[in-house]
């Protein structure tokens, strides 16, 4: 719109200039004719010849002095009626045949530009949400993350705690094994020792009755020598 503005104004402009050049070469005339007068009226005397001169020579480039540049009463309706003519015929066929190209152009430069606006705006919004996707998927890795590590301290206390039963367990069963190892040791040192003692015996009393014992004389001997010995302490 504004440069269908800007053409209707330049061809006004040219569409005029024919009037204004007319009334340009015109004024020459008018003042030439002006200056005829003058140069009449100075033939009557010397001394207002000298005066007008000054005169002259006083007022020259005062705007008051100068021929106007547009003056109404030489304006010309026949160049008037033909500029406007020309500009109305200009104006139809611009508005005919370049009226649509440029219309046409404006649209469709106003439908890109509503294009790359509306394009924008849908990068954005897809932007916003592969952002939110993406954010949802991280919170979703840091729980698993989470819920990995917290499983992992529950195995290790669960390990170290079997860990701790297993080693309780078998301090135990060593020290159970000390013990059994212990009292069959001991077991075995009273048998011998038993074993010794009544060999001993049974010997001291053979040599003392003067005559060999049964088996039966050696458990009945044995048997006394623990009661006394159970007795004493």
């Amino acid at each position: 719109m504004r440069l269908l503005s800007l053409i209707s104004v330049l061809l006004l402009t040219v569409c005029l200039q024919p009037t204004l050049t007319v009334q340009a070469q015109e004024e020459p005339h008018s003042t030439e004719s002006g200056e005829h007068a003058d140069l009449d009226h100075s033939h009557e005397g010397e001394g207002h010849d000298a005066h007008a001169d000054g005169h002259g020579h006083g007022h020259v480039g005062d705007p008051e002095t100068e021929p106007p540049v547009f003056d109404p009463q030489n304006w010309r309706y026949d160049l008037s009626v033909y500029s406007l003519v020309v500009f109305l015929l200009l104006l139809t066929v611009l508005s005919k045949f370049a009226w649509g190209p440029v219309t046409e152009g404006l649209d469709q430069r106003e439908a890109n530009i509503r294009r790359n606006i509306e394009d924008a705006e849908a990068s954005r919004v897809r932007s916003e949400e592969l952002l939110a996707e993406r954010s949802a998927q991280l919170d979703a890795v840091q729980d698993e993350v989470r819920e990995i590590l917290a499983e992992a301290r529950r195995d290790a206390e669960h390990t170290k705690s079997e860990i701790l039963a297993d080693a309780q367990k078998e301090a135990e069963a060593t020290k159970r094994r000390a013990i059994d190892e212990v009292n069959r040791a001991r077991d075995q040192a009273l048998n011998d020792l038993f074993s010794t003692m009544s060999n001993q015996v049974a010997t001291a009393t053979e040599h003392v009755l003067g005559r060999a014992i049964n088996d039966e004389d050696r458990t009945r001997l044995i048997d006394q020598s623990l009661a006394e010995l159970s007795a004493k302490s």
